[in-house]
C-alpha cells in the first residue's frame, strides 16, 4: 500500500505581507515530518509527499527532509486559491496519479495530520472514508485522509471532485439559484464564485456515481488544527 502526503510547508504571503497561514514554516515542516515519521512506522510500501509552496523549490524541499530518504518528494508550483484550497490539493493529486503504480492501495493523508494508535487499514471495495451525515444533502467526507482502492479509481474520483467543486454553484435548483443566474449573467464579474469546499463536492460524486463506499467511524488519525486565534487538536 502507498501513501500520498499533500502539503504547503512554507505558504504565499498576501498583498500586505502577511503569511497567509495561522502557523509558522517550521512548524509546519515539523507537523508535516511527524506525518512522515508515523507513516513509515505503519510500514507502507512508498510515500510520497507532494507540496505546493510557492517560496520553496525541489531542491531546497529534499534538503528539508534530508533525513527521510525514502520518500518520493514532487513539487508543484501552484497559483494560490485563497477562498477554496481545496482546488490546490486536488490539483496536486491529480498532477501525483501519473507516478503511482497500478494495483496499490492508496492512503492520502493531509501533513499535518498522522496516524494514532487506532489506526488499521480498513477492509473496502472503492473509498473508505469518515462521513459526517454523509446521506444527508448537506452531508461531507473527511479529506484529511480517506483509502481509495488504486490509482484508477482514485483519478476519476479526482476529476469528478473537480468537476463538482466547480459546477455546483451554477446548478439551477430553485428559484433563488435562479435570480442568482440571472444576476450573474448581468453582472460585470466575469469569473464565477467557487463556494463549495472539497469535502461537499466529494461527498456529493461518492454518493451520485455510486461508489462502493465504506464509511469509516474512525481513521485513526490525529494533528492541529487552526482555530480563532488558537491552535486545536483533533482526533478522527
Amino acid at each position: 500500500m502507498l501513501a500520498i502526503v499533500t502539503s504547503t510547508i512554507k505558504p504565499s504571503t498576501t498583498n500586505s505581507g502577511v503569511i497567509n497561514s495561522f502557523y509558522s514554516w517550521q512548524e509546519r515542516l515539523d507537523q508535516t515530518k511527524n506525518t512522515l515519521t508515523g507513516l513509515q512506522k505503519q510500514g507502507f510500501e512508498k510515500i510520497y509527499l507532494v507540496d505546493n509552496s510557492p517560496a520553496l523549490d525541489k531542491l531546497q524541499l529534499r534538503q528539508l527532509f534530508i533525513d527521510f530518504p525514502y520518500i518520493e518528494i514532487h513539487h508543484i508550483p501552484q497559483y494560490q486559491f485563497t477562498n477554496n484550497k481545496g482546488i490546490n490539493e486536488l490539483l496536486m493529486l491529480l498532477y501525483i496519479c501519473q507516478y503511482l503504480p497500478a494495483g496499490k492501495i492508496l492512503f492520502k493523508i493531509s501533513g499535518r495530520y498522522c496516524p494514532n494508535e487506532q489506526f488499521i487499514k480498513p477492509y473496502f471495495e472503492d473509498i473508505a472514508a469518515k462521513g459526517y451525515h454523509f446521506e444527508d444533502r448537506t452531508g461531507t467526507i473527511s479529506t484529511r485522509a480517506y483509502w481509495a482502492k488504486d490509482v484508477a479509481i482514485y483519478e476519476i474520483f479526482l476529476l469528478q471532485c473537480l468537476n463538482e467543486v466547480f459546477t455546483y454553484p451554477q446548478r439551477i435548483v430553485g428559484i433563488r439559484s435562479l435570480y442568482r443566474k440571472l444576476a450573474n449573467i448581468f453582472s460585470k464579474k466575469t469569473i464565477p464564485s467557487v463556494n463549495i469546499s472539497i469535502e461537499f463536492a466529494a461527498a456529493n460524486v461518492l454518493k451520485r456515481n455510486k461508489y462502493n463506499v465504506t464509511l469509516l467511524n474512525i481513521l485513526g488519525i490525529k494533528g492541529y488544527i487552526a482555530g480563532v486565534n488558537k491552535e486545536e487538536e483533533i482526533a478522527e
